[in-house]
């Protein structure tokens, strides 16, 4: 999920910069697959091993403070990711993708296995689709970089606006907007990754990216299934 200036993030990857050495599209492609299971493989370990106590850690810590925690672990993992070399670089992702195990703890609580599965499939499909989509049309997906960022910012205000005034139900409108987003970010970060330099940095950049992507649009989709199955 490419935030900001998305022409200036097109240009910079484009190029090699000194110091990077470029590799090939296999290395390239397996190294953003396996930056991907890195990260679900962390989730996992989290939902499967720790989810009691991340949700004691939760519910016992004033929310504002975990918020404030996450966020930081964020954008630290973030500010790694795009600035920081190659070893840097894996940190970063990690600090983005271990938090977010805690996240999925405390989102999948209660919620039925097989609609936990049915969402995980769906996300699986969606994303696999957009990225056919992204491959064959990349100009398109490219293009929407600028409008996808400002659409992810009146999507959450414009959320959080819903839900204080008419409560889940306003919400609930959002998730699909939020789907949407999300999908079509996957198309453009995919797009991205098939124009720019093919350098190992390049390749974790992008992973990060699409990896928040993927873990957005699940969380969406599973509480649309979640509701619905209510």
């Amino acid at each position: 999920m490419a935030l900001g200036n998305s022409k200036v993030i097109l240009e910079k990857s484009a190029y090699l910069h000194e110091g990077e050495t470029e590799i090939s599209e296999r290395a390239f492609n397996l190294i953003i697959g396996g930056m991907l299971l890195w990260g679900f493989f962390l989730n996992y370990l989290t939902v499967a091993l720790f989810a009691e106590q991340a949700i004691r850690l939760v519910y016992s810590m004033n929310p504002f403070i975990f918020l404030a925690v996450y966020m930081v672990l964020v954008i630290v993992g973030n500010l790694l990711v795009t600035r920081g070399g190659t070893v840097m670089s894996f940190i970063g992702y990690t600090l983005i993708a271990a938090p977010i195990g805690i996240v999925l703890c405390v989102s999948i609580q209660g919620v039925p296995v097989q609609t936990i599965k049915s969402a995980v499939l769906v996300t699986a499909i969606v994303a696999l689709s957009f990225m056919i989509a992204a491959t064959l049309f990349p100009d398109f997906f490219l293009s929407l970089g600028r409008v996808l960022f400002f659409s992810l910012l009146f999507m959450v205000a414009g959320s959080l606006i819903s839900l204080l005034l008419f409560g889940r139900h306003g919400g609930m409108v959002y998730e699909w907007i939020g789907t949407a987003i999300f999908s079509l970010f996957i198309g453009y970060d995919w797009a991205r990754a098939n124009t720019c330099a093919k350098t190992v940095k390049n390749a974790i950049d992008l992973s990060a990216s699409l990896y928040l992507d993927i873990v957005n649009l699940f969380l969406r989709l599973l509480r649309m299934m979640s509701r619905n199955r209510k």
